[in-house]
């Protein structure tokens, strides 16, 4: 059973792919959610060879875990293809099933340890903790949709309470469980999360900003905001609304950065609104990435959660 147990929870090392193939964080983060879910898989298949009066719990088993993790590992498969070519993923497949056969060259001991296989699968299919491959599965269920991570119930709540750049008031905003938090370099920001648990090019940003005297009574319009942008920034579509019944307002920019040296670009979703004296802003980004690339189609596929988090922050 050791060697079962340890299939569980181990998470598969990298492939020797090259290393500027390797240097993509999410493709790594790909490939272990992607083997570690091959080996619940051949887990499963073990127990039903040995102990063939028990395949009727492992055909329960595997329903479950189709259920619950069967559209990760779809959407890393397509995306495994995308990112990798043929001779790569015939090296990935060949590295994990020698892996396997060595996991399980040796017969289970006894068949309670099947059954305690089985009833740990069958938890964990209903129960997704905060382990990294389980962030994983999280975050390639949900790339499809990112919003219905948070409206299937895989939400963690961020509070301002206490922070020293949000004194005056507190937001409690939520965010999908397989984001990771993390620290930001730009100072009026409280928070940042960072999507595919640090390994995206998605994040969400909680920014405070304190306006001068001169600002302390403006509106939020186009004009106003457009007014506070740098030069860099195209301003491509805004639209008032409001966050916990304070009046706001939406606008979609692209700015040009410099980015490691290199010339790059950010689109970015950002929902504001004013309270004592302060400028809050809930903004949702995608890149940096390479100036000709096309970055409508991931705005789109992320503006129903970065909608969904402005409507469902609470300002107290």
């Amino acid at each position: 059973m050791k060697r079962i147990a340890l299939i569980l929870y181990f998470i598969f090392p990298t492939l020797s792919f090259s290393q500027e193939q390797i240097n993509d964080p999410k493709v790594a983060f790909a490939i272990e959610t992607y083997a570690f879910l091959k080996g619940q898989n051949a887990a499963l298949e073990k127990v039903a060879v040995q102990f063939p009066q028990l395949k009727p719990n492992v055909v329960a088993t595997e329903k479950n875990l189709k259920s619950a993790f069967g559209e990760a590992e779809n959407n890393i498969q397509e995306f495994l293809q995308e990112e990798l070519n043929n001779m790569q993923l015939d090296a990935l497949h060949n590295h994990i099933n020698l892996l396997l056969e060595q996991q399980f060259s040796n017969p289970i001991e006894k068949e309670k340890y099947a059954h305690d296989l089985l009833l740990t699968l069958k938890e964990r299919s209903n129960y997704i903790n905060n382990e990294s491959v389980s962030k994983g599965i999280l975050s390639f269920k949900y790339d499809d949709a990112p919003h219905e991570e948070i409206t299937d119930g895989h939400v963690d709540f961020f509070t301002t309470k206490n922070h020293p750049k949000a004194e005056q008031v507190s937001l409690r905003i939520p965010v999908p469980k397989s984001w990771l938090a993390e620290e930001a370099e730009m100072p009026e920001t409280i928070q940042q999360f960072t999507s595919f648990y640090g390994n995206g090019i998605e994040k969400i940003l909680i920014l405070v900003y304190d306006l001068p005297k001169e600002l302390q009574d403006m509106k939020l319009t186009e004009k106003s905001i457009s007014s506070l942008l740098p030069p860099e920034t195209n301003v491509i579509r805004t639209e008032p609304l409001r966050i916990d019944d304070v009046p706001g307002f939406m606008i979609e920019v692209e700015e040009s950065i410099k980015h490691r040296n290199e010339n790059m670009k950010i689109r970015m979703l950002q929902f504001m609104f004013i309270q004592d004296q302060k400028l809050y802003c809930l903004q949702g980004s995608i890149g940096p990435a390479e100036p000709e690339e096309d970055l409508g189609f991931q705005i789109k596929k992320y503006e129903p959660l970065f909608r969904l988090i402005a409507s469902r922050t609470e300002i107290e």
